[in-house]
């Protein structure tokens, strides 16, 4: 009985064109919905993807410039010594004594004649600015005998000294830097060169003549 009314009903039922129209409009939006539910992720995913290969690219680039750039270091002359500024992919090129030396820096420089201690360990290199380098050393104590062409001071030495004279030393002025009767650092030139002689535990004026 209940079931007959029914059907009975729904027969009768009409649906006007309004209302369809309202019923597509409606699907219709449903189903932009469920699209955009779906394309907000990929959106967000391709965004982040491209972020991503942004940064790759900015670090490549400041890992380019960094790696590019050449950065001066000092001369490896041993204690607070920095000498000239040295590429660091053009280092100073070390001979086998002073004659091959010498002719590589078309300098003329020899051993000295004379040592304040027992060198254990001899270095003769040249520098990319000139200077020409024969370094002594014991493991305690070290002794750098340079020589370049020009008058400017060559030592690489920039410590303050308390003492800081003139001395004539066989015909020759030197300039002497040290403390008390020890001296650090020595500098003379002569025929157009420049030379020095630097230690890193100090000698005196007697074992200086003895060099020179």
């Amino acid at each position: 009985m209940i079931l007959s009314k029914y059907n009975e009903i729904m027969e009768r039922l009409t649906v006007s064109d309004r209302m369809k129209e309202e019923m597509i409009a409606s699907v219709g939006n449903a189903e932009a919905n469920k699209r955009g539910t779906w394309r907000r992720p990929v959106i967000m995913k391709i965004a982040a993807i491209a972020a991503c290969l942004a940064l790759v690219f900015i670090g490549i680039i400041i890992v380019k410039n960094t790696t590019g750039n050449k950065v001066p270091v000092p001369a490896p002359t041993g204690g607070d010594y920095t000498g000239g500024a040295i590429d660091q992919n053009y280092g100073p090129t070390e001979y086998k004594n002073a004659a091959e030396l010498s002719e590589a820096a078309k300098i003329e420089i020899k051993d000295l004649e004379y040592l304040p201690f027992q060198a254990k360990e001899t270095v003769y290199q040249l520098y990319a600015d000139g200077v020409a380098e024969i370094a002594y050393s014991n493991g305690e104590d070290s002794l750098y005998y340079r020589v370049s062409k020009g008058d400017g001071d060559n030592s690489g030495d920039y410590n303050d000294y308390p003492d800081v004279y003139q001395r004539q030393l066989g015909g020759t002025s030197f300039t002497l830097k040290g403390d008390g009767d020890l001296i650090y650092c020595a500098l003379y030139q002569k025929s157009g060169y420049s030379y020095s002689i630097t230690s890193t535990n100090g000698f005196t004026v007697e074992q200086l003549e003895k060099m020179h």
